[in-house]
């Protein structure tokens, strides 16, 4: 019943999620750069999740301050590599090469902990490559850039969720969630002072509607139940649940946004979605044998 409980809540942070790239999208095409959208949304969240938790603040620990920075960093290089890499590719697209923890966080395991994934592992990292080759060759220079920063962030998402899943162990959820959150908004804060030569464009009524909804639905309710929803599922798991995200982002994107991918597109898209299904086939867990 635990595991159904988070498993609830990480289809929820999807779909809410899946909005987010259509919203990211109209705010760079009002000129806001990728930092300043990564600061202002979240300060709302931030702001937000502090009225609400205020009396959380005080029981953090250092160890949680300490275990939340090091998550925040790996957050703050999630959010900086999709949205640049939504400058130069549409929504549905940067969605999909974002939904590829399931088929790292094995590797990562390997490479941090010594729990060697099993074989199909290998075939889903194999057919993630066949997809992405699909896809790069319907997006030329400009939208390869864009496939790369988009799937430069799924491998800092894939180091957040293995890094959460072992600091769950030593924490509180909420704990390490709040920190997140205030670290993503000093280290955006600190880039945006550093861009003095961009200007920040004035906030409009349709921008600050966006700003709002990235800030408290895509940003706060989506880590909080991330957050919770992750400590009641294993890593794998909860990846391959969070991979849903790019297909709601692709219903969003049609709906919200008037996005239509090509025929080749969408066999990419395909490719790439059945390989994150794959990589659950078998847990990981069954295969791991320790090296160290």
């Amino acid at each position: 019943m635990r595991q159904y409980k988070g498993d609830i809540m990480l289809i929820g942070a999807s779909a809410v999620g899946g909005t987010g790239f259509v919203f990211l999208k109209y705010l760079l095409e009002m000129q806001y750069s990728a930092f300043q959208i990564i600061m202002v949304r979240f300060l709302i969240a931030t702001i937000l999740l502090c009225i609400v938790y205020y009396k959380q603040l005080k029981h953090i620990t250092v160890q949680e301050w300490k275990n939340g920075s090091i998550l925040g960093i790996f957050l703050f290089w999630v959010f900086a590599l999709l949205i640049l890499g939504l400058q130069y590719t549409t929504p549905s697209v940067n969605a999909f090469l974002g939904s590829l923890p399931a088929v790292i966080v094995p590797f990562i395991l390997w490479g941090i902990f010594h729990k060697k994934p099993n074989t199909i592992c290998f075939l889903s990292a194999a057919l993630t490559m066949v997809g992405i080759t699909v896809l790069s060759d319907t997006n030329g220079l400009h939208g390869g850039l864009g496939m790369i920063l988009s799937f430069g962030s799924s491998v800092a998402f894939a180091f957040q969720m293995t890094f959460m899943d072992k600091f769950l162990k030593q924490g509180d959820a909420l704990h390490l969630a709040l920190v997140e959150h205030i670290v993503v908004l000093v280290l955006s804060f600190i880039v945006v002072l550093k861009q003095y030569n961009i200007t920040f464009p004035v906030i409009t009524l349709s921008a600050l509607k966006y700003f709002l909804l990235l800030g408290i639905v895509c940003t706060a309710i989506y880590f909080v139940l991330q957050s919770i929803g992750q400590k009641y599922t294993k890593p794998s798991s909860a990846a391959i649940i969070l991979t849903t995200e790019s297909v709601f982002a692709s219903i969003f994107a049609a709906v919200l946004y008037g996005e239509r991918l090509s025929l080749r597109e969408y066999a990419g898209c395909a490719i790439i979605f059945f390989a994150v299904i794959l990589a659950e086939k078998k847990p990981n867990t069954n295969s791991i044998k320790n090296n160290g």
